[in-house]
């Protein structure tokens, strides 16, 4: 897909495909009726790497890259990662706030000439009762954990960015809103996948 046709979108749909080894995101246009439309890029990710790694391609044949994100340390959650163009261009940085996320789940994103913005889990209450999901007898074991919300804003500012907003399906689905024209569309597809990938280590 053109990138500048990427960029002009301002939201686009992720939905996960759950295979044996690897996990894949396929991401798509919004219809005007809200239904998915145009695939413009996927993604997969290979499960028990050391240092996580993630491509996004411009779809299933894997023949065009996007752009990647890759953690700087191993085995560690609250390892930061780089997001690159497919020349090797920095678009930006994410990483997890591994204190503040004990009750409430906070990210925290940069990107070259912008300032920082952090992405917490929109509903307090929804945070506490998807941690206690879990403890559930049968029920956190059999039924899938409730949804979640985040919302990126600027750490200065508190201009709205991002919105990653999972919806109840049987298999998770994302909407991703970009208030911020500025925010390449590439980078917040990365942050919106590692919500799924890993989120919950």
């Amino acid at each position: 897909m053109d990138i500048a046709l990427l960029q002009a979108q301002s939201q686009l749909i992720i939905r996960q495909n759950f295979r044996l080894m690897v996990n894949q995101y396929v991401v798509h246009l919004v219809n005007p009726d809200g239904t998915h439309g145009q695939v413009v890029a996927y993604a997969q990710q290979k499960r028990g790497k050391l240092k996580e790694e993630v491509v996004l391609y411009t779809d299933e044949s894997k023949a065009y890259e996007l752009a990647r994100f890759k953690a700087r340390q191993m085995l560690d959650i609250r390892a930061q990662h780089d997001v690159t163009a497919v020349d090797g261009t920095p678009l930006g940085m994410f990483s997890k706030n591994m204190k503040k996320s004990f009750i409430r789940s906070t990210w925290h994103l940069e990107r070259p000439g912008a300032e920082r913005s952090t992405g917490q889990e929109r509903s307090l209450f929804g945070a506490i009762l998807r941690r206690l999901w879990g403890l559930i007898p049968y029920v956190g074991a059999f039924l899938p954990a409730p949804t979640y919300h985040f919302d990126f804003v600027g750490d200065d500012t508190q201009t709205p960015m991002l919105h990653i907003e999972r919806q109840m399906k049987l298999r998770d689905q994302y909407f991703v809103t970009f208030t911020d024209p500025t925010l390449d569309r590439r980078l917040g597809l990365c942050v919106a996948v590692a919500m799924d990938a890993i989120q919950n280590r």
